[in-house]
């Protein structure tokens, strides 16, 4: 649907309170990935919903220049993903040894103590990340969650499209520490990047946006 020099990708679907299909997801997922490799995109997550074709024609209005400031700042570029598992380690107390119990325990509190913020040694990990990638991408955002084997840091950079193999081989030379685990993903559909910085991406409520 086109209004205002924008235009929306929309399905129609019925209403549901069931969870989708992957092959619902999966095939979303490629209708996005198809239109990001020949234009600016804002893709949203799956599930955004809006009630009539009317309502996506007053949010391309009333949202007109904050999407079109977005669909600007993502010209070109796309997304490219790291991903590092940290190993957890337990918390030795000096001259008392740790029971198998006790060090499961101990590795649990390393492994949720930081909640949402990097530990400072996992902090100094991606700055040498994205120091050593300086240059191949023009934002970055980071996220930590917990793992199976430890905690897991998100690193993401929106690249420019002609700047991926660059990213690439940049990347293949990352030494990272011992125990260590590194993922190189992408290109993608920016994903991470589909906001602006007061907004989360579902906010704007449509499948994607387009000019």
């Amino acid at each position: 649907m086109a209004a205002h020099g924008l235009a929306a990708v929309v399905s129609r679907v019925e209403e549901t309170s069931s969870a989708p299909s992957v092959s619902s997801v999966l095939a979303f997922e490629k209708v996005v990935e198809t239109i990001h490799a020949r234009q600016a995109v804002i893709p949203l997550r799956y599930g955004c919903l809006m009630e009539s074709e009317s309502a996506i024609i007053r949010l391309l209005e009333d949202h007109r220049q904050e999407y079109e400031a977005l669909l600007g700042r993502l010209q070109g570029l796309t997304e490219m993903g790291i991903r590092v598992l940290c190993p957890a380690r337990p918390e030795i107390l000096p001259g008392l040894p740790l029971s198998p119990g006790a060090a499961y325990l101990a590795s649990l509190r390393n492994r949720y103590s930081s909640g949402d913020s990097l530990a400072p040694e996992e902090a100094e990990l991606a700055d040498q990340i994205t120091g050593l990638l300086f240059g191949c991408y023009t934002e970055q955002r980071r996220e930590i969650s917990p793992a199976e084997q430890g905690r897991l840091i998100s690193l993401y950079f929106l690249t420019p499209k002609i700047d991926v193999e660059r990213f690439r081989n940049k990347a293949r030379q990352i030494c990272p520490p011992g125990g260590t685990k590194l993922l190189l993903s992408g290109p993608w559909p920016p994903y991470n990047f589909a906001s602006s910085p007061a907004k989360s991406p579902n906010e704007f409520g449509i499948a994607s946006l387009l000019q």
